[in-house]
């Protein structure tokens, strides 16, 4: 064989195993989804974050908890501005709720940092009580909303709750994948 044609064979051989890692990336997303209860959700989140292409189980999991650091940093502003925009009309059961919510979501971004150095650490057992110690802080402010507000304040706060709720339950079986591996 002639020089170009090893190299023209190099080339191939390397485009068609960078392919094979690209489908095993996504593979890979689809059979972890296949193990969260909200699959559409997981693949949906999992595959809107770049660094998710090509990573590993471990590398998946620290998408999903960066994507929920995200949503809990971008939360507590959310509140803020839901406060300091209602001029008095909110109530003061849901300024309360909101204040108190203000308070769990400070308490959910330390959480979900913690979670986020334990997965760095490898320590996914450590990772496991901060992620559900965040989800109940995240709970509590649903709770208290459930009781106290209405409207379109309840829905704005639910969907934040629920879309990180979903995000640690993702984190939470991926972790699940990694322990039984």
């Amino acid at each position: 064989m002639n020089r170009s044609m090893i190299t023209m064979l190099s080339i191939l051989m390397t485009l068609a195993l960078s392919m094979d890692a690209q489908t095993s990336g996504s593979d890979l997303i689809s059979q972890v989804c296949e193990h969260v209860p909200r699959r559409g959700f997981c693949e949906s989140a999992l595959r809107s974050d770049p660094r998710s292409e090509g990573a590993d189980t471990a590398g998946l999991t620290a998408v999903a908890l960066g994507l929920a650091a995200a949503n809990a940093t971008d939360t507590a502003p959310f509140i803020g501005r839901m406060l300091g925009g209602g001029g008095g009309s909110l109530g003061p059961a849901v300024e309360q709720c909101l204040s108190e919510c203000a308070d769990q979501y400070a308490d959910v971004v330390e959480q979900v940092e913690a979670s986020i150095a334990a997965a760095s650490a490898g320590d996914y057992g450590g990772l496991r009580p901060w992620v559900r110690a965040a989800i109940a802080d995240a709970e509590s402010c649903e709770e208290g909303f459930r009781m106290e507000a209405g409207g379109g304040d309840q829905m704005m706060m639910s969907r934040r709750n629920k879309v990180f709720r979903l995000l640690c339950d993702t984190a939470l079986r991926i972790v699940e994948l990694l322990v039984l591996a």
